[in-house]
């Protein structure tokens, strides 16, 4: 990180560009602009943030912006790959136990309850049975009614037959 570091520097200064000048277009503040020009990763907390902000002053310089993201990349890796395994897992499962603490000792309210989701079955499955039995009720109705004038129309034609 700190051969990155020491080319963003000389390019800047070779360019003739200074630190505020960098800082009012970057939008960083010295600090930053002061640790990513000696290499000092540890001062940034967000590791998204120190790519994005590497990526734009890569640009700014008018450097290989591929190049330089591929060095750090590399640096990356061989920072992360050094910590062991062991140390991963213990970390992750301190911070799987921290978070259960967490849901224990968590103060709830109405604006911070998490609502479980509804299920839809129930009133689907209540409209289809509904629109069902009306259906079949339309259904008798017009039987019903059917029926009642066919037996209507017969009377009427077994009078007259008389």
């Amino acid at each position: 990180m700190k051969e990155i570091g020491e080319s963003f520097k000389e390019a800047r200064e070779t360019i003739g560009i200074s630190k505020s000048e960098v800082i009012k277009d970057l939008n960083i503040t010295e600090s930053q602009l002061d640790n990513l020009e000696d290499g000092n990763i540890n001062a940034f907390k967000d590791i998204f943030f120190l790519k994005d902000t590497i990526k734009k002053y890569s640009k700014y310089l008018n450097l290989d912006e591929d190049d330089i993201m591929d060095k750090f990349n590399e640096f990356m890796f061989s920072f992360t790959s050094r910590i062991p395994i062991n140390d991963i897992l213990e970390q992750t499962r301190e911070i799987k136990l921290l978070e259960k603490q967490n849901e224990v000792n968590k103060v709830v309210s109405p604006y911070t309850v998490k609502r479980k989701k509804k299920s839809n079955v129930k009133y689907i499955i209540i409209y289809v049975i509904s629109v069902i039995i009306l259906i079949a009720l339309v259904i008798l109705i017009v039987k019903f009614v059917t029926d009642k004038q066919m037996n209507t129309l017969n009377y009427n034609i077994v009078e007259r037959m008389s």
